[in-house]
């Protein structure tokens, strides 16, 4: 009787070996699609869930805080782990031209800022917090947007130099750009409904991450290409 030993070379046979990196990077991909997704569906319920909130006025940090928060909580820190799941996934399988090292730096640190935002959450009616939580709630949301969304903007502008994300570059790079300028937008346009433009500008994040995700899934292994 015989037998083959998985991934055995053959005598002759020059293919790189894959590694283990290379083997995971489509479950990394999965993970990250699969926690956005998760992310959606959860904010999406705990706003059915809590009524007495008018979504279109009431930001999503409001729902962090009460009845069935815990599940909101929950999906932030997935999402913070999807966060930090993107910058390994990208940076083991994009071709070394495409890479940027501040690029996985700004998506760690903006899916531990996520973290921290579902841990301290803001005041919202009913639920006040103390000055130090407020604070606490208030930097590490904005942090989190601005490490993320920066570094969407820095790996869009760079896609194009890998051949596996050069069709996805312009697409992704549109959203990174439509995001961070809404972010902007709603910060400073003080009379736009806080609920509906924070959530517009979280809708535009999740697309951008949830792409990246799902094409991350079927990227070549680096190894593969050298």
């Amino acid at each position: 009787m015989s037998y083959r030993i998985p991934w055995q070379a053959r005598i002759g046979d020059t293919r790189p070996m894959p590694t283990s990196a290379s083997l995971r990077h489509p479950r990394v991909g999965t993970c990250v699609l699969a926690l956005v997704l998760l992310f959606c569906v959860a904010a999406a319920a705990v706003q059915a869930l809590r009524p007495e909130y008018d979504w279109w006025q009431a930001p999503l940090s409001f729902y962090l805080a009460g009845p069935n928060s815990a599940w909101l909580r929950a999906a932030y820190y997935g999402l913070g782990l999807g966060s930090v799941l993107l910058a390994f996934g990208l940076w083991t399988t994009l071709a070394p031209a495409a890479r940027l090292v501040l690029v996985p730096v700004l998506l760690v640190a903006g899916g531990i800022a996520l973290a921290v935002t579902a841990t301290w959450p803001g005041a919202s009616p009913g639920h006040p917090v103390t000055d130090a939580g407020a604070v606490i709630h208030g930097l590490s949301a904005i942090s989190a947007f601005l490490f993320v969304g920066v570094a969407m903007l820095l790996q869009s502008a760079t896609l194009h130099r890998d051949p596996h994300w050069r069709a996805l570059a312009s697409p992704l790079l549109a959203l990174a750009a439509l995001a961070f300028a809404g972010l902007w937008l709603h910060a400073l346009w003080k009379d736009l409904p806080r609920g509906g433009s924070q959530k517009a500008v979280i809708a535009l994040y999740l697309a951008w991450l949830g792409l990246a995700g799902w094409h991350l899934r079927r990227a070549p292994a680096l190894t593969s290409r050298t």
